[in-house]
């Protein structure tokens, strides 16, 4: 039998997470949206950080973050109400797996945002309104700043100004960084400081939830744009000690036709070398699926989930 080329077979792997990275680079065309800023009579020019162009966290003056980063639940107690869809990754345990030639463990994360230190773990969540944010956790403590950065004091951090005005892209250091523009950046700030609530819309299906250990997590609900089989899911990808993998599904009110389509996959699922657990309660639906990467990736295509 003529065995297929590795490249084309990794290629295949990968895309069943190609719609993740492309939904979390739409990150950066947010960035660049206009709005009502916050307390925009603060947003003035005030003196530069440095002329240097690496900055550690521990040079800036304020407040910085601090806030458990560990799962898509951490990102999502930092997040104002009104998220559409939220993607939680881990870099450092994409090591070893197909998905590092994509994340490249973060070093890529370094480029896109210019950091100029890697970043290890990445959460983005995004609105109705086209908006968005992303939180990076960054160990090193440094990023690169533009000389002369501008910086808007705001309930005691200091907010930089990533593109002196060409962009509407803001930070605020510690673990994590926030990045967004500058009315999301605050509006988190505001959820640190007790002044604001985040969001809690997606608490019913994350009670179901074990995100521990997972190399991605995400978490989408309907709207007029979106196209899923179910008011909300919750998804996460884990790899075992013995090199296998986990994917967790969880739906809020699914569909009839999904919950049909699981039983009857289901039913010769060891055909296809893959193992089934489902359990349901009122209205949520729990789909588990163990197996190598690639049964994975051809199961979840069968069920196009």
């Amino acid at each position: 039998m003529k065995q297929k080329n590795s490249a084309t077979k990794n290629q295949k792997y990968l895309a069943i997470f190609l719609a993740i990275t492309m939904f979390l680079s739409a990150f950066l065309i947010y960035f660049t949206a206009t709005g009502n800023d916050k307390d925009t009579d603060n947003d003035v020019p005030t003196p530069e950080v440095g002329n240097e162009s690496m900055i550690f966290f521990s040079q800036i003056p304020g407040k910085h973050v601090q806030h458990e980063f560990n799962s898509i639940i951490n990102g999502l107690e930092m997040s104002p109400e009104g998220v559409t869809n939220a993607v939680y990754v881990d870099f450092q345990k994409t090591k070893g797996t197909p998905l590092e030639t994509i994340f490249g463990n973060g070093q890529t994360m370094s480029t896109s945002f210019s950091y100029g230190a890697d970043v290890t773990k990445r959460y983005g969540a995004s609105y109705a309104n086209e908006s968005g944010f992303e939180l990076h956790q960054i160990p090193e403590q440094k990023i690169s700043v533009p000389a002369d950065t501008r910086v808007m004091p705001y309930e005691g951090y200091q907010i930089l100004d990533r593109t002196n005005g060409t962009y509407n892209i803001w930070n605020a250091v510690g673990s994590p960084v926030i990045i967004g523009p500058i009315q999301n950046v605050a509006g988190i700030i505001d959820i640190l400081e007790g002044n604001a609530t985040s969001t809690t819309e997606y608490d019913q299906i994350l009670s179901q939830a074990d995100p521990e250990g997972s190399i991605y997590q995400e978490v989408v609900k309907r709207t007029n744009t979106s196209d899923i089989p179910a008011e909300q899911y919750y998804r996460d990808l884990k790899k075992l000690d013995d090199g296998s993998y986990t994917q967790t599904s969880i739906y809020l009110d699914p569909e009839p036709e999904l919950n049909e389509k699981i039983k009857a996959y289901q039913a010769n699922s060891s055909e296809r070398r893959v193992a089934y657990n489902v359990t349901t309660l009122d209205n949520i639906t729990k789909l588990v699926i163990s197996s190598d990467f690639e049964s994975l990736y051809n199961e979840s295509a069968l069920l196009s989930i």
